[in-house]
């Protein structure tokens, strides 16, 4: 079976961003009627805004110090340019859980990349960390037919498929994935719901 990784390109970002930051802001629900939503790269956001939030005081005590009257008009620019990229970062991971639903999985495996999965191609869920460089779709070295689908950072979830499933990805290359390794916020309750969501939506 042949699946190809939805992705979109640069140009195609800002409409989607922008679709999930409205909808982030005006708290509109996450989960379609019907399906279980999984979330991921809760410590990644974590990590962003603290950093991004000590740059911001770094910077606001800069231009009151440092940058020269004519530049800090620039330099205010500057500091809502990296406070709206953060505010995207943290709206496009929150609404983009991995979804279980209409007999598929939804898996996220970057800001803008998913793999949808027949619900009958996953043979077993486990526990198991990995980590891999990079992010998004790419494979564990090392591991064959293992491929992290992560944001960035680690997984801690491996969806083992019945069968190998070649993966199409954007530039035109191909990896055989017999194991999706994923995140997820509380693996600890995620992984028992998703062995559940599946379960459920395998009897349907």
């Amino acid at each position: 079976m042949a699946i190809v990784v939805a992705a979109a390109g640069t140009r195609e970002l800002l409409g989607p961003a922008l679709r999930d930051l409205t909808a982030w802001l005006t708290r509109r629900p996450v989960a379609r009627p019907g399906e279980i939503c999984i979330g991921h790269s809760g410590s990644l956001r974590t990590t962003v805004s603290l950093l991004v939030g000590t740059e911001i005081l770094v910077e606001a005590l800069m231009d009151v110090s440092m940058v020269p009257p004519a530049l800090q008009p620039f330099h205010l620019l500057w500091m809502a340019l990296l406070i709206d990229l953060t505010l995207f970062f943290a709206a496009v991971t929150r609404r983009n859980p991995h979804r279980v639903g209409g007999g598929a999985l939804r898996i996220r495996a970057g800001l803008f990349d998913e793999i949808v999965l027949p619900v009958a191609a996953v043979g077993s869920v486990r526990r198991e960390t990995a980590t891999a460089p990079g992010r998004g779709v790419r494979p564990v070295p090392e591991r064959d037919g293992d491929v992290m689908c992560t944001v960035a950072g680690a997984a801690d979830i491996a969806v083992v498929l019945r069968e190998p499933v070649e993966l199409r990805l954007r530039d035109g290359s191909t990896l055989t994935a017999r194991r999706l390794l994923l995140c997820a916020d509380a693996p600890h309750t995620a992984h028992p719901t998703l062995v559940r969501a599946l379960r459920e939506a395998g009897d349907r």
